[in-house]
């Protein structure tokens, strides 16, 4: 990490996932054939948790190229996938299109979310790695409830802010587990990652992404103050990428392996539009 920032933060991000589109498209990381054949790219945990989508309107933010979108879609949803990138949404266009599934698409940022995807959803949803991408929350959680109807919910799935502290470049377990940075960092952080964490192996030209670090406390207290009501607050020892190098497999997620300690790897999120 470093704290040398770009004069513009979001060009560097955008150009890193336009770069990464086609990698993940083509990527096992992402399922894309197991969606092709039918399947889910929706992991348990959000199956159980965002209920019965058949006949909602449903808005995902940062929808990538928008495979989870088109999994929800499939589940019965009216679906609207928003994401910045041009490139993700032509793709997710494609995929829809290839396969048969019903969405409409948008490019937008989050910041336009209810200008662009207009109002009147009966859910909106957002999933893994996605907030550090946004630097105010209050105008994410604004957003959120402008495009709720009376009564919709927001639901979210995210790693948990305390990964932030870990030390992500050691290499052993003790390395691994041990803090390294502060849980109250301000500002953008300049991070230089030539490594695509589904494809690992890939090099990337874009290397350079800025990101910012948002505490649970801040996520409830703008999704608060926007007008939401807390239904549940979840946190959870499993995760869906290897946030920390020493996480092993079982089954669609990582975990921490036998003998470390037992953290917070990730959260659940539901508030209600009352």
């Amino acid at each position: 990490m470093s704290t040398e920032i770009s004069p513009d933060p979001f060009a560097a991000n955008l150009a890193r996932w336009e770069e990464q589109v086609d990698i993940h498209v083509g990527s096992d990381f992402y399922r894309v054939k197991e969606f092709r054949a039918g399947g889910t790219s929706l992991d348990p945990l959000v199956l159980s948790e965002i209920g019965d989508v058949r006949g909602k309107r449903l808005l995902h933010l940062q929808c990538h190229f928008g495979l989870d979108s088109l999994s929800l879609a499939r589940l019965g949803a009216e679906i609207t996938g928003l994401d910045f990138s041009p490139k993700a949404i032509a793709a997710a266009r494609k995929l829809a299109e290839e396969t048969g599934v019903a969405a409409r698409f948008v490019e937008a940022r989050v910041d336009e979310a209810a200008a662009k995807a207009g109002p009147g959803y009966d859910i909106v949803f957002t999933s893994w790695g996605v907030l550090m991408w946004l630097p105010d929350l209050d105008v994410w959680a604004k957003n959120i409830a402008e495009c709720l109807a009376p009564g919709g919910f927001f639901y979210i799935a995210e790693g948990h802010p305390m990964l932030w502290t870990l030390d992500d470049e050691g290499t052993t377990v003790a390395e691994n587990f041990r803090i390294v940075r502060s849980y109250f960092l301000e500002g953008p952080q300049q991070w230089e990652n030539a490594h695509d964490y589904a494809e690992p192996s890939i090099t990337l030209r874009h290397f350079k992404s800025n990101e910012w670090q948002h505490t649970l406390g801040e996520v409830v207290t703008a999704l608060a103050a926007a007008g939401l009501r807390i239904e549940f607050l979840h946190e959870h020892d499993k995760l869906v990428w290897p946030g920390v190098p020493s996480l092993e497999k079982s089954g669609p997620y990582y975990m921490a392996p036998d003998g470390a300690p037992r953290l917070p790897l990730s959260y659940s999120l539901k508030a209600r539009k009352d």
